[in-house]
């Protein structure tokens, strides 16, 4: 335990102080070498000896393209984040995003326009000046490709480039996100001369005219640390440092990525030596490597979240439609049990901002679970001998947690105060999903996933809104809270956001169809000859603030 938590400490202090994009705010930027210069070598597969210089990953499966514009699982930001970069980064897992290739940026008083200076100084890695026009055509890119990221610009209406360094973008409303929303892995700046040799385009006909997506499924376009020298589907792809970079780099000169979803041979092949980084642990490798002498261990909560949803509407929530009903049922679950069924590094968030977040609450206290106080507020319900009720869950797991493990767990906690849970397993394609987005589902455990790294996601969960739907509560039944909607959305400065995030948490601690019950862990385990190694929400891994000691 006292070497995980060294590790931890560790690596938390070194995501501070390591270099990425540029180096960061404070660090000194170099322009680029010669035009032309290309860093590629010969593709290798073998494992990394100590003292290499070559740093070897394993993660997991399950990604189609590496084409900027397209990306939206998880584990393409590990490649995107090394070989491209954004207007804005996050430097570490908690706060704001901070400027990476932009210098300074202003938001105009009505919030409806965001202008953005870039640095000076700035090369893609084919040796061509990076301006703001590439800015423009990256994102008008991604947003006229109409693929699954898409969404990500829907508040962008338009983009001015007044001069080379000068971006402009014109918004259809007020939208607190957008700095972390250009963060996003699809929305990295392309070199467009070279995307457009291959057949790149950002006219609104992209959807059907772009062909540039084969080209960058095998090579990178971008301004970042690393070139992408070698991609071999569901194998490896191969990481070089650009020779062209305009910032300051660490001393990683080579990622070897396998594609190894299996935390098995993960854990083996990190315990040999074979691997640097294994980034697809579980509780069960991670113990198994707990005494070894060239491992470190890192468990912490992601900003995935699993959440027990109760319908507002009582044709389909029947009793748990009840609020008396919904404060019994928070009082009842055993937050602390459901943390130990998720594993080392789960967290209870204080509510629907995630511990991590800016304007988050941090974590409901341990004691809050009071049996005695939530039978008592059953019966005040009018339920004082508890009821039957059906608890409907999927076949999907929360980070490899089963929301049947969760839901088994609700069932036991709720069985100490008199409420019957029947547990109803429904495969998501034969109906469940359907029934969660159509609002028809009366109770059940779900979990939720960030689209993008900011609190706004969170805003889904208000009444009236996406989620808040999906639980039939509407507007009208919370207008003052669905009001902290559009008023987090216009509040660009960041103490006004937090403000307003920590209202929202606050009402809804107590009352609402939604029970947040757990942050859910990621686990990595890597060889004590790096520094710098940490989990990211945003990236998974940042392998731009790794170094070799």
């Amino acid at each position: 335990m006292k070497k995980r938590l060294l590790a931890l400490a560790m690596c938390m202090a070194m995501a501070f102080t390591t270099v990425g994009c540029g180096g960061g705010a404070d660090s000194t930027t170099a322009a680029g070498s010669e035009a032309g210069s290309e860093a590629v070598s010969e593709a290798g597969s073998e494992a990394a000896p100590s003292g290499s210089s070559t740093v070897v990953v394993a993660m997991g499966a399950g990604f189609s393209t590496l084409d900027p514009g397209y990306v939206y699982e998880k584990n393409p930001p590990v490649i995107i984040n090394a070989c491209y970069e954004n207007l804005f980064k996050f430097y570490s897992n908690e706060g704001a995003p901070e400027p990476c290739l932009a210098d300074t940026y202003e938001f105009s008083e009505d919030g409806l326009t965001l202008t953005v200076t870039m640095k000076d100084g700035l090369v893609f890695a084919s040796g061509n000046p990076m301006t703001s026009a590439d800015v423009a055509f990256s994102i008008n890119r991604c947003k006229n490709l109409k693929g699954n990221p898409s969404f990500i610009c829907d508040t962008i209406d338009s983009i001015e480039t007044p001069d080379d360094k000068t971006v402009v973008f014109h918004l259809t409303q007020p939208d607190s996100a957008i700095l972390s929303k250009l963060t996003y892995s699809a929305l990295a700046v392309l070199d467009s001369a070279v995307v457009k040799e291959n057949g790149g385009t950002d006219a609104e006909d992209a959807s059907t005219t772009d062909t540039a997506q084969n080209y960058l499924d095998t090579a990178s376009a971008g301004s970042g640390m690393y070139v992408m020298t070698s991609y071999i589907p569901d194998q490896e792809v191969v990481l070089e440092k650009n020779t062209n970079y305009w910032g300051e780099a660490t001393n990683v000169d080579k990622y070897i990525i396998k594609i190894q979803p299996d935390s098995n041979t993960q854990m083996m092949t990190l315990s040999a030596g074979d691997i640097d980084v294994a980034m697809n642990m579980t509780d069960d490798t991670m113990s198994e490597l707990a005494e070894a002498d060239n491992v470190a261990l890192i468990n912490a909560a992601t900003k995935t979240v699993g959440f027990v949803m109760m319908n507002m509407n009582e044709e389909y929530g029947g009793p748990v439609s009840n609020p008396k009903v919904q404060q019994a049922i928070r009082k009842a679950l055993d937050y602390s049990g459901i943390q130990m069924i998720c594993g080392e590094g789960t967290i209870t968030p204080y509510d629907i901002i995630q511990s991590g977040f800016m304007g988050s609450k941090g974590e409901r206290p341990v004691d809050y679970t009071n049996v005695e106080e939530a039978k008592a507020l059953l019966a005040e319900a009018g339920y004082p001998d508890g009821f039957d009720i059906d608890l409907t869950v999927t076949d999907l797991d929360m980070e490899g947690i089963l929301l049947t493990d969760l839901a088994q767990k609700v069932k036991d906690d709720l069985s100490q105060i008199g409420i019957n849970a029947n547990i109803v397993a429904q495969p998501w394609a034969a109906g469940y999903g359907d029934a969660y987005r159509d609002g028809t589902l009366g109770f059940t455990v779900m979990y939720w996933g960030t689209d993008y790294n900011d609190p706004n996601v969170q805003l889904e969960f208000l009444p009236g809104a996406v989620v808040g739907m999906r639980a039939g509560w509407t507007e009208e039944m919370a207008p003052e809270l669905a009001a902290l909607y559009e008023k987090t959305l216009e509040a660009t400065d960041n103490e006004a956001r937090t403000a307003v995030l920590e209202e929202i948490q606050d009402a809804m601690y107590e009352d609402g169809p939604f029970i947040m019950i757990a942050q859910a862990p990621a686990h990595i385990g890597y060889n004590n000859r790096l520094e710098g190694v940490a989990i990211s929400d945003p990236y998974a891994l940042d392998l731009t603030l790794i170094n070799i000691k």
